[in-house]
């Protein structure tokens, strides 16, 4: 703001200087060298200003985040959020399966992992179930086994 008054000033400063000068100055070829003058003096006195108000302007572009960062950190965020969602939708899955062919449990717990920047996989799957239903252990395990891929930890609680 300091900058834009400052070139504000100096050209209503070099006009008046010049339109007093070229008042005093009769017609003829010293006039038009006088003009000449003046005009050169009204862009030098221009340029001066507007020259140390760009160069007031300090951009320190290391407080700003550089776009690698954010890309890197959204991307992240939402592989952490896809990991998350896909959990829960496979831990409702098994109950669901479970629920249909008769076994009720307690919960059940699937832990994730990325493999690759596409590929999750199972890490472990936890069946957490009563003392009633520890006989169906054995038909859990083959059921989650068939569905997931993976043996099941079967818990009794």
């Amino acid at each position: 703001m300091k900058s834009l008054f400052s070139v504000v000033i100096v050209i209503c400063a070099a006009s008046l200087i010049c339109t007093l000068i070229s008042t005093f100055i009769t017609d003829g070829s010293t006039k038009k060298i006088v003009n000449l003058v003046l005009g050169a003096f009204i862009v030098c006195s221009l340029i001066s200003p507007v020259m140390s108000a760009f160069s007031s302007v300090d951009v320190n572009l290391s407080e700003y985040e550089t776009s690698d960062s954010i890309i890197s950190s959204n991307d992240e965020a939402y592989s952490n959020e896809v990991l998350k969602q896909t959990q829960t939708n496979l831990e409702i899955s098994a109950k669901d399966i479970l629920l249909q062919n008769g076994i009720s449990i307690n919960s059940c717990k699937i832990i994730l992992a990325n493999e690759d920047e596409n590929r999750i996989i199972i890490s472990s799957v936890s069946i957490y179930i009563n003392k009633e239903n520890s006989g169906h252990s054995q038909r859990i395990q083959e059921i989650i086994k068939d569905n997931f891929g993976i043996n099941p930890n079967v818990v009794t609680e």
